[in-house]
């Protein structure tokens, strides 16, 4: 995973913010038994010389809700990957392995006996049942994600073969959601901090919008959490406010936030004196420069006029091009 996945991972990795997105997605609330607990998305695996390689999901959990049980997988996506159906089809093939070898594991210990219509030979019962896998891939990228949205859009053109036979194709859709496309009344509705996340990379067209922005949402910016930052940075580049964040630990959630309107302040300050010293270096410069004219040209006493009159002063810097 590059530095902008892991920004976003860890970003992600909170039950508000899932719920954020799973709303929007959903088109509503939430039932209140919804409970979520992350657990591990880490496969290992061995390619075709047999050496030990590994996938691993950006987030992965064990979810209850109204009585049922079942997997959500979450994938973050900063650019578009023509092979993501393919990836995607081979992360949940792989966790529905695991729930399955854990099903075998179970009742070879538990010595279970097996009636007629059990599958003796791979320790696998008819009432047995694996949980579904609930994708959900959070594209953050900028240019348009088209295709591939389905393994089919992998695959040469099948218009030549009969209908019936292009039905023996499977494929494996990809539930995709543009984050920067969430319209802002729609970001409104949600109940955590990536209203304003996704809020700030909708005003970076120009340095002004998102100044204003931030200003205009201070109750928030002055107390941003440091993974909100890293994500903003990752997907926009803000380089000179991220440099002039200093953090603090909240005690109440264990996690460092940064003031960005005060970073703001800190940047414009540094600018204003940064032209000050520009300015008087560009003065300097001028007077220096004319000081060596006046010398080689014997004119002392315009000299010695100069350093007390500002008026003619001026007067010989136009007269010179100074």
């Amino acid at each position: 995973m590059g530095e902008p996945n892991n920004a976003l991972a860890v970003y992600m990795n909170r039950s508000d913010r899932i719920r954020s997105v799973l709303e929007y997605y959903i088109g509503e609330k939430l039932p209140q038994d919804w409970q979520c607990e992350e657990i591990r998305g880490f496969y290992t695996i061995r390619n075709t010389k047999g050496k030990l390689s590994f996938r691993q999901r950006d987030f992965l959990a064990n979810v209850s809700m109204g009585g049922m049980h079942f997997k959500l997988a979450l994938e973050n996506q900063d650019s578009v990957n023509l092979i993501y159906p393919w990836r995607l089809m081979e992360l949940d093939c792989l966790a529905y392995g695991r729930e399955i070898e854990e099903i075998q594991e179970r009742n070879i210990h538990a010595g279970e006996s097996y009636r007629q219509g059990d599958d003796f030979k791979y320790h696998y019962k008819r009432e047995d049942r694996i949980e579904p896998i609930l994708d959900l891939t959070l594209y953050w990228g900028k240019e348009k994600w088209k295709s591939p949205l389905g393994l089919r859009e992998l695959m040469t053109d099948m218009r030549m073969l009969p209908r019936k036979m292009t039905r023996l194709v499977g494929d494996y859709r990809v539930n995709l959601i543009p984050m920067r496309a969430i319209p802002e009344s729609e970001l409104q509705k949600m109940d955590s901090d990536l209203k304003y996340v996704l809020g700030f990379m909708k005003h970076t067209s120009s340095r002004k919008r998102y100044e204003k922005y931030i200003r205009e949402n201070r109750n928030f910016f002055t107390r941003i959490p440091r993974s909100a930052v890293d994500v903003i940075d990752a997907c926009t580049n803000i380089k000179d406010i991220r440099e002039s964040l200093k953090y603090t630990l909240n005690e109440e959630n264990g996690e460092e936030e940064g003031d960005m309107c005060k970073a703001l302040d800190d940047i414009k300050k540094h600018a204003e004196k940064k032209g000050e010293r520009k300015g008087e270096r560009r003065g300097n410069q001028r007077t220096n420069k004319l000081i060596q004219v006046l010398l080689t040209e014997g004119r002392q006493e315009d000299l010695l006029r100069s350093a007390t009159d500002s008026l003619f002063q001026q007067q010989l810097f136009q007269k010179y091009h100074i």
